[in-house]
């Protein structure tokens, strides 16, 4: 099984562009700062996510397909270089006759704006682009290229082993509060000696909104993932909703000393 750690394209409107483009050592700075709020507000919430995993035919045709929906929550934790992205999957439901046929299993692409988090801006080369007018709202393209060599926050994990991903793509950014909207993230280059052709990932984020809380959380709402090799090809869809914070119930008795 190959197992990917850190979509459909998403659909984004592309209204016009315009040829200035915002400076990019305040933008960074800003995104990065919004990031780092992400690390926080995701580990502290959970959600529904719905999984749709398909196997695809060398012309596009549909072998394979399951549908599977979760309770899901992720852990996310630094320690000195070390980068851990732990997820917690509840199925929902009784569980579905499983196909004898093998599908990819996907796991962390909800994360992939961790490009931008401080600890990894020095892994990358950004270069702004230009603004557009995206539904509605003038937004920065900033693409993005790994140097060889740097830390990464994602890896292919195939048979026991880990495989570092250096991504290059594109990331459309708030230039006024720095938040990601979209990234889309590809493989720099093949990795022939697993076998892979080809690794995409296009994630959105939008704006999440807690009864009684003022703050604003922008937190992934669909992440979609497709590989090839060279006989097969796989997508994945992630779609998250129906976000909650945790709640803890405590329950404390006290007894009279004894006398």
């Amino acid at each position: 099984m190959i197992k990917f750690f850190s979509v459909l394209a998403i659909g984004f409107k592309l209204v016009g562009a315009t040829a200035t483009a915002v400076p990019l050592d305040g933008l960074l700075d800003r995104t990065g700062k919004r990031v780092e709020e992400f690390w926080d507000q995701f580990s502290a919430v959970s959600c529904t996510e719905t999984v749709l995993q398909t196997k695809l035919g060398a012309s596009g045709k549909v072998l394979v397909q399951r549908t599977s929906t979760f309770d899901y929550l992720i852990m996310l934790q630094l320690t000195g270089d070390d980068l851990t992205v732990d997820e917690s999957r509840l199925p929902q439901g009784q569980p579905k006759k499983a196909s004898d046929r093998p599908l990819l299993s996907t796991a962390g692409f909800s994360t992939l704006v961790l490009i931008f988090h401080p600890y990894f801006q020095s892994s990358y080369e950004f270069t702004p682009v230009a603004l557009e007018d995206i539904n509605g709202r003038k937004l920065q393209e900033v693409r993005f290229e790994h140097i060889q060599g740097r830390r990464t926050p994602a890896a292919l994990q195939l048979r026991g082993r880990d495989y570092p991903l250096e991504w290059q793509g594109s990331a459309w950014i708030d230039p006024k509060t720095g938040y990601v909207s979209r990234i889309h993230a590809g493989l720099k280059t093949s990795m022939p000696d697993v076998g892979l052709r080809e690794l995409w990932s296009d994630v959105r984020y939008v704006p999440v909104q807690f009864q009684s809380e003022k703050e604003t959380a922008w937190l992934p709402e669909v992440a979609v993932i497709e590989a090839g090799t060279e006989h097969q090809r796989w997508r994945n869809v992630h779609q998250f909703a129906r976000y909650r914070r945790f709640s803890v119930t405590t329950d404390t008795k006290t007894e009279s000393p004894k006398q």
